[in-house]
């Protein structure tokens, strides 16, 4: 299945007694937004693509923009449910698609900084079995740049592919090549953390909760 590279802003890091978690600022709404058993994806990026049920979305960020040397992934992001909202502007906290209140305070109650006049808003849930952030045994992001020229990507087709003018878009993959990213950080990234585990750190946390 196909996917894309995401990119987005360098995340904040939370240090634990057991793990480091890279994650959207707390100042507003987190999206991707990783505290959840189920990771959620429904503002960034999300009018740019075409995004469907099986596809393996990896979020990325570099150490400079649009010229960055390295490409970090943050989040291995794997489609299990595409689901639409009743009203494309306002959600209720117990409606039936709000997972935690918890995620609703950090993510679902933020799309008035994203107003839609047309569209329809979804959002997508990823697959918790599959899903996770990567990370090296250092407990450091993985830059996979490397490993995308290896694959046969040059470095102009990474770089534009992210470029949309001063601003960055998300850049479609080929279903081998995203389906051979995926089997490398199966095989190169030491740990994995879960939305499950993630979810209960944001529990116990409340400090996280976006302001």
């Amino acid at each position: 299945m196909s996917g894309y590279l995401i990119y987005h802003p360098a995340r904040a890091v939370s240090e634990f007694d057991t793990a480091a978690v890279y994650h959207d600022h707390i100042g507003g709404n987190q999206d991707p937004y990783v505290w959840n058993k189920q990771f959620l994806h429904t503002y960034c990026h999300i009018t740019q693509m075409k995004p469907n049920v099986g596809h393996i979305n990896f979020w990325v960020s570099g150490d400079s923009f649009p010229d960055f040397s390295h490409l970090y992934c943050d989040l291995v992001f794997v489609v299990a449910e595409k689901l639409y909202w009743e009203s494309a502007n306002t959600i209720d906290c117990n409606e039936t698609i709000v997972d935690t209140a918890e995620a609703y305070n950090d993510h679902y109650r933020w799309s008035h900084q994203h107003y839609f006049k047309r569209l329809r808003r979804y959002t997508l849930k990823a697959d918790p079995k599959r899903s996770f952030q990567p990370q090296d045994r250092e407990m450091k992001l993985i830059d996979i740049l490397p490993f995308l020229l290896e694959q046969g990507m040059t470095s102009d087709d990474v770089h534009q592919g992210l470029r949309s003018g001063f601003a960055s878009k998300p850049l479609q993959l080929k279903p081998l090549l995203s389906s051979n990213l995926y089997n490398w950080f199966e095989q190169h990234a030491p740990i994995k953390l879960d939305g499950v585990q993630l979810q209960s750190l944001r529990k116990n946390n409340p400090h996280l909760a976006s302001l």
